[in-house]
C-alpha cells in the first residue's frame, strides 16, 4: 500500500520557499515533513513534500541517521531518539513517572532499598527519579545523573532488550570500550537476556559496596525504561529480583495497552534468537583463535 493510499489522499504540496534554500532550511524542511504524516516516510514521500531534489535529500537524511536525529529501518525513515527527546521529552517523562510511581514507591517499600526509574538516551543512561528516604543518601546517584550504560544495572537491562547491532551502534561512541569488553559486554547481555531482561550487580564486586538489580519496563517497540533497587551490602537476588520485575511489568502495563503485550513477547522471542546466533558466531570464532 503506497502512502498516498494509506492516507486517502495526497501528500501536502511542498511549502513555498526561496528557490535556492540554505542548509538550515532544507535540514528544517526535512524535519517538519515528519510533523503532519505517518510516523515513516519513504525518501520519494520527503523529496515530494518538501520539494527537494532526491539527491539532496538522500544525502541530509544520511547525516541525520548518522547524527540519530532521523532513524531509518524497512519501513522507511522517522524521528529518531535525538529528536524525540527533544520535542517531547517532558510530556513523555511525564507519563512515565506517573505510570511508574505506585509501582516504584512500593517496591521501595516493600525492599527497604533505593529505587531507581531510568531511561536509556543514546548509549547514556539518564536517572528520572529515586526514591529512599533516609537511606537515599547512602547510594550515590542522583535524579538527572547520566552514565554510561555499559557501566550501570539499569543500562545493561536496557541493552538486554536490544539486537546486539543495535547496542554496538549504540556503545560505538564509548572510547572506554575495547573490542574484548565489547565481547564481554555482549556474553553477559546474553545471560541478562536468558534472565528476561535482569541484571544484578553485587556489592561485592564493587568498590563502592552497593549492591543493585535492575529489569526493564519493555513496551511493543523495545525498552522504556528500567526500574532499580540499591543499597549498601547485599541483595538476595532470589527475594529481591522478582519484585523488581514485577514492578516493571506494572510499569509496562499501565503504558501500553494489553492487546500490544503479544507484540513486545513476539519481540522478546526474535532477541533471544538473535543473541544465540550472536553467541554461537563468537564461539566459533574463538574456537578457530
Amino acid at each position: 500500500m503506497t502512502l498516498t493510499a494509506a492516507r486517502g489522499g495526497d501528500l501536502p504540496a511542498a511549502p513555498a520557499r526561496r528557490a535556492r534554500p540554505g542548509v538550515v532550511e532544507r535540514v528544517t524542511l526535512i524535519i517538519d515533513a515528519f510533523e503532519d504524516a505517518p510516523e515513516h516516510l519513504l525518501l520519494e514521500d520527503i523529496t515530494k513534500i518538501t520539494g527537494l531534489p532526491r539527491s539532496t535529500a538522500s544525502r541530509i537524511l544520511r547525516q541525520l541517521v548518522e547524527l540519530r536525529w532521523v532513524e531509518h529501518g524497512s519501513r522507511g525513515f522517522r524521528l529518531g531518539p535525538r529528536m524525540r527527546h527533544s520535542g517531547a521529552r517532558s510530556a513523555d517523562y511525564e507519563n512515565l513517572r506517573v505510570a511508574a510511581a505506585v509501582p516504584l514507591t512500593e517496591l521501595q517499600i516493600a525492599t527497604g532499598a533505593v529505587t531507581h526509574l531510568s531511561v536509556l538516551d543514546g548509549g547514556i543512561v539518564h536517572y528520572l527519579d529515586k526514591l529512599g528516604g533516609a537511606a537515599a543518601n547512602t547510594v550515590p546517584s542522583r535524579v538527572g545523573g547520566r552514565l554510561l550504560a555499559c557501566d550501570t544495572v539499569s543500562g545493561r537491562a536496557m541493552l538486554s532488550c536490544l539486537l546486539p547491532e543495535q547496542v554496538d551502534e549504540l556503545m560505538a561512541s564509548c572510547p572506554s570500550l575495547s573490542a574484548t569488553a565489547s565481547v564481554d559486554l555482549h556474553r553477559e547481555l546474553t545471560v541478562i537476556q536468558q534472565r528476561r531482561g535482569i541484571a544484578v550487580s553485587p556489592g561485592a564486586h564493587r568498590t563502592s559496596g552497593v549492591s543493585s538489580i535492575a529489569a526493564p519496563v519493555v513496551g511493543p517497540d523495545g525498552p522504556v525504561a528500567a526500574i532499580s533497587v540499591a543499597r549498601r551490602g547485599e541483595l538476595v537476588m532470589e527475594q529481591v529480583a522478582p519484585m523488581v520485575a514485577f514492578a516493571a511489568r506494572r510499569t509496562a502495563r499501565a503504558l501500553f495497552p494489553p492487546d500490544r503485550e503479544s507484540r513486545a513477547r513476539n519481540r522478546s522471542n526474535r532477541l533471544a534468537s538473535a543473541r544465540e546466533a550472536r553467541a554461537q558466531r563468537i564461539s566459533l570464532a574463538a574456537g578457530g583463535a
